[in-house]
Parts: C-alpha cells; sequence; structure tokens
C-alpha cells in the first residue's frame, strides 16, 4: 500500500523548490489549526497546530510534544524550523492543557490524545502525509509522552525521540528532580506513588520498554541534566535489552561539559543546540519508509493501563491504574488475545478492532 502511495506522489510534481539538507529555497510553508475529538470519551475539542509546505507530496508527519504542562505554543519554533526541513509537523494541546478542553491526567487518556491527532492530520491531509512514516519528538514531559506511545501504541511510529523525557512518573516524583511538578501531579492523579501505586504503574514504561520493538528510539540528555534524572532513561534501555528488543538499536546522544552541543533541559527557543540537534534524528524521519512499524505475528506484550495496535486494543478498566501482560496471535483473521499477567486483578476489555486499522501496512 504504501509503496504504491509512494509512486503517485513521485508522479506529482514539486509545487516548491526544496534543497536537501539544512537550506530550503523558494517554499511557503501552511499553518492552520486543526480541532478533533477523542476516539476514546469524546472530548472536544482537541487542538493541534500543523504547519508544512503544501506541495501535493507526500512527507513524514513529525509530531511536537510540549513538555509537562505546557502547550502547543512552546514549540511554535519547532513547527517553523522542522516543516522547513521536509516534514509536516504537528503540536497537540494535550486535554487541559492550551486550549483542549477537557481534565489532564497526566500520562493517563492524555497519551491516547496523541493517537488521535495523528488520525485527524492523515484525515485533513491525505495528500500531503506519508501514512506509513509517522514519527514523535518531545521534550521532558513531551519527551516522556514519546515514550509513553513507542510502549502503548507499539506498531504506530517509525521514529520516537525523547529529549531528557520520563520513563516512570513514580520514579520522576520520587526523584525529586521538580518539586513543583510533584505538586502538580499530585493535583491530577489525587495522590503519590505511595498511596496510588497502581496509578503510577500505568504510567511507568520501563516494565513495558519491550514492546518497543518495531520503531526507532532516539534519546537526548546531559550528564548534569537534575530536573528529570537520566537514571530512568538508562532504567528504561537495559530493560528493553534485558527483554530481547535489540532492533533497531536506540541511538543515545549525552552531552558534557567541554562538548561543542549540550541538551540541556528546556526548549529551543534561545537553545540553538536544540535546533542543531535536528542533523542527528531527522535523516531516520527523512529516510523512505517501505512500509509501517510491524510486530511479530506471535509475541507478549506489557500493558501500561491501555495498548492499541493496528489489530487489537487492551484496557485495564479505564486505563488510569494497574498493568498487565498478554500474549496474542495475530496469523489469523481474527487476532487471540489472552491475558497472562493481571496482579492488580482489574478488568481486562480485549478489543479485536483498532482505530489504527485503517491505516495502510
Amino acid at each position: 500500500m504504501c509503496e504504491n502511495l509512494k509512486k503517485l506522489n513521485e508522479a506529482v510534481p514539486r509545487a516548491n523548490s526544496l534543497a536537501l539538507g539544512k537550506v530550503v529555497l523558494k517554499m511557503e510553508l501552511t499553518s492552520e489549526t486543526l480541532s478533533y475529538a477523542s476516539s476514546v470519551d469524546g472530548t472536544q475539542p482537541l487542538l493541534a497546530d500543523v504547519v508544512f509546505a503544501a506541495n501535493g507530496r507526500l512527507k513524514p508527519l513529525l509530531l511536537v510534544m510540549h513538555g509537562y504542562r505546557g502547550s502547543r505554543a512552546d514549540v511554535a519554533q519547532d513547527l517553523r524550523e522542522l516543516s522547513a526541513r521536509g516534514v509536516i509537523a504537528l503540536a497537540p494541546d494535550l486535554r487541559g492543557l492550551g486550549g483542549s478542553a477537557g481534565k489532564w491526567d497526566s500520562g493517563g487518556l492524555d497519551v491516547h490524545d496523541i493517537l488521535d491527532a495523528v488520525l485527524a492530520a492523515l484525515s485533513r491531509y491525505p495528500g500531503e502525509i506519508d501514512p506509513c512514516n509517522l514519527n514523535l519528538v518531545g521534550y521532558s514531559g513531551g519527551g516522556g509522552n514519546a515514550i509513553a506511545c513507542m510502549v502503548r501504541f507499539p506498531d504506530l511510529f517509525q521514529n520516537c525521540i525523547s529529549f531528557f523525557g520520563i520513563s516512570d512518573y513514580g520514579g520522576w516524583y520520587r526523584s525529586g528532580g521538580r518539586p513543583d511538578c510533584n505538586q502538580v501531579m499530585e493535583a491530577a492523579l489525587g495522590g503519590t506513588p505511595d498511596t496510588l501505586p497502581e496509578a503510577f504503574a500505568a504510567r511507568n514504561a520501563i516494565p513495558a520498554a519491550a514492546n518497543a520493538r518495531c520503531g526507532r528510539l532516539h534519546f537526548f540528555w546531559d550528564r548534569e541534566e537534575t530536573m528529570c534524572p537520566p537514571a530512568m532513561i538508562e532504567a528504561f534501555l537495559a530493560e528493553r535489552t534485558r527483554a530481547g528488543a535489540e532492533w533497531p538499536a536506540p541511538q543515545v546522544h549525552v552531552s558534557k561539559s567541554g562538548d561543542a552541543r549540550r541538551w540541556i533541559h528546556g526548549y529551543r527557543d534561545g537553545n540553538p543546540d536544540l535546533s542543531a540537534a535536528d542533523e542527528l534524528f531527522l535523516p531516520d524521519v527523512l529516510a523512505p519508509k517501505p512500509h509501517s512499524p510491524r510486530l511479530p505475528p506471535v509475541g507478549r506484550l506489557v500493558v501500561p493501563g491501555y495498548l492499541v495496535t493496528r489489530r487489537f486494543q487492551v484496557w485495564l478498566g479505564d486505563g488510569q491504574r494497574g498493568r498487565a501482560v498478554v500474549e496474542y496471535d495475530c496469523r489469523g483473521p481474527a487476532p487471540k488475545v489472552t491475558v497472562v499477567e493481571n496482579p492488580g486483578g482489574f478488568p481486562v476489555r480485549v478489543e479485536p478492532f483498532s482505530p489504527l486499522a485503517s491505516l495502510p501496512e
């Protein structure tokens, strides 16, 4: 399917003159704001800004995720710079943040809003987005969103790029890296990791690290990082290796004092080194993709609250609490999914369909 789309796309002449690499010539960028609804609970409007060169050619989609309690306005510079490099850049406001409706839930259904942003963009721009080349980059809490998407939607994104991200919200809380964010987390979830361990279990991607085996991961941090301690990412990488998910190999970019470039916590506005990081991950984003990410036909997946693949979904209650393990077999006409671990005893709903089912393989 994707190969056919690419052949059709090659037949469309360029409307703008693009140069490979950093220089872009004679290109006008289109900016719009999308409004869409959650496919889980109908929350609307959810808003996202999109910037791209409307030239009728299929381009990679790159979602840009704001930080913890941030908004799409924080990554406006990213949209301008990245779209000028040849991607469709899309920045959602998660529910309850920026201009989006609803209640923000700190790593719960707000992560599912990212999936809905992808579907909204594909529906709005079918002649501009390569549906086989979907990607995600985020900062801090947005870097945590990138990690959560890779384990909760394991066959959706080709590349997930996490700058000083959060792989375990309970571990982040206990680190004391951001006491102000701890207060926000308690208010959003109604308690601490000690009082609500199951809520934080659903927000811990480390046990599910082996789910992230279909796409490429890029991690950026500085050795002097304290706000989101990198030990969380090191634990995620160690678990992924322990569980045997070694390909494609994650790309780890760590800076230190004296380096020409430093991956200092923040946004790229006023921090040109973060803009320079594009040279390290954009080649993977821009590379042609012959097909979408593919899970093995038979396997085992960890469910941190909920899981959405192209063939099936698994939900523990409302997706806000608990962790389970499932084994699946997609070799037949209908997927077979078996719950093999559910230590919290949560009600499990397995849906043999998916909002991603319409995407090409």
